[in-house]
């Protein structure tokens, strides 16, 4: 509605057209118009919210009820249905999403072992004997590839399988760096790094790892010891 034009003559021109309104009506119909451009409130719209049909639920179920799960973005495309909608078909059928934990591939001899080692050791560590020893080890760290297996895994929250939270390594290693380390009842070493390249033989584990760890570790953690002493 231009705004050259009073509303008297807007008020003639829609007479002549047949349409008979007064001034005031006019006046509001303009005041409207302006408000409605100048407004500065978003327009809201409401849509339901997708039903997810049985056939697709089964789909989603089917694609996550196994050991190497794909992403869900992959799943909604497959469905053809939004990532939010396969987020929540997961909820509603009771499947909860959890990291794998990385453990070293044993055989069944490497069972059998430990299965025979660990009764002597809880014999010596029995009867608080376990505050008298530093536990050590050194590990590698290193840029490993997942071999196309995922790091999580969906279980169901009633009848949860707990193998699937395992991600097996080969005991093949990539290169890296070595890293020793200890730890008690009474706190941990330092961290003491192996230079890349070095071998590690006898020497090098006596006087770089072996006498630091005695000359500052222990006593450092078994201070209080003596002082009760």
């Amino acid at each position: 509605m231009p705004r050259k034009k009073s509303m008297i003559v807007w008020r003639d021109i829609l007479k002549k057209d047949g349409i008979c309104v007064s001034q005031q009506t006019v006046s509001n119909i303009k005041r409207n118009i302006g408000l409605q451009r100048n407004s500065v409130e978003k327009i809201k719209f409401s849509r339901q919210r997708p039903v997810a049909t049985p056939s697709t639920v089964l789909k989603v179920i089917q694609a996550i009820d196994v050991n190497d799960p794909p992403t869900q973005r992959s799943i909604a495309k497959a469905c053809h249905a939004s990532q939010s909608t396969i987020s929540r078909i997961i909820k509603q059928v009771n499947f909860t999403l959890r990291k794998k934990q990385k453990v070293h591939k044993l055989t069944s001899s490497n069972v059998e072992k430990r299965r025979r080692r660990a009764i002597r050791l809880y014999r010596q560590l029995a009867n608080n004997r376990y505050k008298n020893f530093i536990t050590t080890d050194e590990s590698w760290f290193y840029l490993d590839g997942t071999e196309g297996k995922r790091k999580v895994c969906y279980i169901k929250k009633s009848d949860p399988d707990y193998d699937r939270m395992i991600l097996q390594q080969d005991s093949s290693r990539p290169q890296g760096f070595m890293v020793w380390a200890g730890i008690s009842s009474y706190g941990k070493t330092s961290l003491r790094f192996v230079k890349p390249g070095v071998k590690m033989n006898s020497d090098y584990y006596i006087n770089n790892i072996l006498k630091p760890f005695l000359s500052r570790d222990v006593p450092r953690l078994f201070s209080n010891k003596k002082k009760n002493k």
